[in-house]
Order: C-alpha cells, then structure tokens, then sequence
C-alpha cells in the first residue's frame, strides 16, 4: 500500500497553470484557439498552425486532467475510512463546504465587479477578435437570484454569471457524489474495478457528460496504484509500458479542440468515432489522454519527483484559489491593463507587459483567497464533517436500558 501521494500537489499545480495558460492565450491570440485566420496577431500562418498541432498539446486537455486527479484525490483521501451510507453522508457535507465556501467567495466577488461595472472583457474583445472573451458579464443578477447562486445555483445547476470557470464547479460535484458512493458502497468489492468499467461504458453510451468517465478513471488507478504491483513490475517492461502511456497522452490530449473553424489535421481524421458528434470526441480523447498522463506519472519515479519540485507544489497547494481567482483578473485588471497600454506600445508589448504585471496581480490575489478563504474553508469542512459524523454515529448507538440498581449505588 503507498504512503501519502504527496507529488499530486505538483500535478494540481501543473494543471492550474495549464489552465490559465489557455485562457490568457486564447483571450489575446484567438486563433491559436479557433483557428480563424481572421484574427489573428502574429505574422504568417503560426496561430493556425498551432491551434491543430500536437503543440497545443499542454492547453488542450485543461479541465480534464483536473476530474482525473479529483476521483484519484477523493479515492486516496477516503481509502481507511469506514464503508456505508453514515460515513458517506459527512463525507458529502465535508465535500459539500470544502467546494462551496470558496465558490461562494468567489460568486461574491464576481457579483460585486459586476454591479461597479469592472470588466472590461468586451473592450478588450474588440481589440483583439475574441469574441468568446466579450461574451462574458453581460447579465447583472437580482440580489435573490445572486443569493440563490451562492448556496447552490453554481454547484447544483452549473450556474457560471459570475466566474465563467464556475460551470465546472457542478460537474466536481456530481463527479464526489459518484466517487464517494462507489467507495462507501462498493469499495470493497473484489470486482469493484468491473463495475467501474461498466459505469464508464454506460455514461460512454449514454448522453452524460463524459467528464464523469474521468472521475472513475482516477478512482480505478488508485485502486490498481495501491494494490502495489507497480513496485512489482520488472524495469525494462515498467520503461516500456511508460513510453507507452506518454505516447497515447501526446497524442489523444493534442486532439484538436474543435472551436470555430479549428483545422483537422490528417493525423487525427482516423480518430473520429461514428455517431459521436465533434466536441464529445475531443471530450473523450482529452480524458482518457489525462488518464494515460496520470497512469504514467504513477509509474514513473522520475516523473513523480518532477512533480515534486517545491516551487510547483506550493502552486499546487493554491491551485484551486488560483483556479477561482484567474478569470475574474483577466476580465478586469488584465484586459483593462492591455487596451491602456495598447496606446504606448505594440500588440505584442502590450501583451507582453500585461502578462508580466497581471501574474503579480494573480499571484497575489490568489495568495490572499488561499489564506483568507481556502485554508479556512478546509478547517470548516473537516470540522463540520466530523460533527455530523458524529451526530450520526450518536443516533445509531443503541440506547442503553438501566437495569437493577446495585446496593451500592443507594
């Protein structure tokens, strides 16, 4: 059995910054996303290129990676915890305010830049053909609906007004909800890696979101990860089944997104699947690319001890305030910052000297939600985790019945 994962930090910290990576490029170089010729920035055909090539590789598979490590992160956090529906229920409300709390933070934020007017995404939209960026904070909700949004409009319902991110807040949800009820009720299982697949081909065939394929992904890599046959495996097949993984992540992950006009190079036409429409194929490849990704950090030492460079894992640590945090950034202080200095300096500069001051900017403002908002929202969560599993194990004791008093008790 492995000891604490603790290189998964590192991963969280990659994928964060993957993340905004995508966002900031896509915002400002919208060709290297959609693939329209029309708007792009730099000279020739570069953006194009790179909006279909294996180079896009590190921005495609984004939030997948992350549903991936959340069903492996929930499987490895609750692997010694008791089985059956009480210990499932305090972990779905330890869940439930471990997710929400930073949520509703970061509704609030977004509801009170909404109200001053302090976006500045559709301006800067204009100034650089992203249409997809100035679609954004158009609507100001009424105080009952923003209300509402906080304490369960984004998780249950995928309510995204606020935070464009926010629409992956209710998939992490639902993908708990499947992950810690599989383990409370078949965790122990002989064949609970059967019924894994079975559930991943039934959401595969059904019209589910297959995100949620990536959630049981991650669960049944723990599962295998910590039966250690990996410590098991000689080292010339162990090299080979690891080049094996990285190829197929390289491959299925660089899959192109298929935006606008994006282009389909020939390399990936064969990977088309009959009856399934363009964007649940990429949704298919990306995950089980992050999972093939994943399976050979797992596998490799080197890889893992990558992953744990201190300065990645600390970012790592605030992935999720830095995931909360970033495009309410680059819809004010960024887009903002680059139409101010688009009147000194070049298109390029001006991005340039934007992304410089804007990681400041982030850097900061993640660090604050981290410390003010994300560490507390951990204590709060395991707190009120451990009192309603308390409270339930209290109601299911059996009350004692006083029997004949002794003579000493006289």
């Amino acid at each position: 059995m492995p000891g604490r994962l603790e290189f998964l930090d590192g991963l969280r910290g990659f994928a964060a910054l993957v993340v905004i990576a995508h966002h900031y490029s896509a915002a400002f170089y919208p060709t290297s996303m959609t693939g329209m010729a029309n708007t792009a920035h730099l000279p020739g055909r570069w953006e194009t290129w790179f909006a279909g090539s294996p180079v896009h590789v590190l921005l495609n598979f984004r939030v997948c990676f992350f549903f991936v490590l959340s069903g492996l992160v929930l499987a490895a956090s609750t692997a010694h915890a008791p089985r059956g529906w009480r210990t499932l229920l305090a972990q779905l409300v330890r869940r439930y305010v471990r997710l929400g709390l930073p949520v509703a933070i970061s509704v609030a934020m977004g509801y009170a830049l909404l109200r001053v007017h302090g976006f500045y995404n559709e301006q800067a939209a204009a100034a650089t053909g992203a249409a997809w960026f100035g679609s954004f904070w158009r609507v100001v909700p009424a105080p009952a609906q923003w209300a509402c949004d906080m304490l369960f409009g984004v998780m249950v319902q995928g309510e995204a007004l606020y935070n464009p991110v926010l629409w992956t807040m209710m998939v992490e949800w639902f993908g708990s909800l499947l992950v810690l009820g599989l383990l409370a009720f078949a965790g122990g299982l002989s064949w609970r890696l059967a019924l894994y697949a079975a559930l991943a081909l039934g959401i595969t065939l059904s019209r589910l979101d297959f995100y949620y394929v990536g959630f049981l992904l991650g669960l049944g890599l723990f599962d295998i990860y910590r039966q250690g046959w990996v410590a098991r495996l000689a080292a010339r097949p162990r090299r080979g089944l690891i080049a094996g993984l990285l190829l197929v992540a390289f491959f299925t992950t660089s899959h192109p997104q298929v935006y606008y006009a994006a282009p389909m190079h020939a390399a990936y036409v064969w990977l088309a699947l009959p009856g399934v429409g363009a964007g649940r194929t990429v949704d298919i490849y990306h995950t089980l690319g992050a999972a093939a990704l994943l399976a050979a950090v797992l596998l490799s030492g080197r890889l893992r001890q990558l992953t744990m460079a201190p300065w990645l894992r600390r970012v790592g640590r605030r992935a999720f305030a830095l995931y909360l945090t970033h495009f309410l950034v680059l819809g004010t202080v960024s887009a903002w910052l680059f139409l101010w200095l688009r009147g000194f300096f070049s298109y390029h500069a001006s991005f340039g000297l934007m992304l410089v001051s804007s990681g400041l900017v982030l850097a900061g403002s993640a660090e604050l939600f981290y410390q003010w908002v994300d560490r507390p929202s951990h204590a709060a969560a395991r707190w009120l985790g451990r009192w309603v599993g308390a409270k339930l194990a209290s109601a299911a004791a059996p009350t004692a019945v006083p029997g004949p008093a002794s003579r000493a008790e006289y």
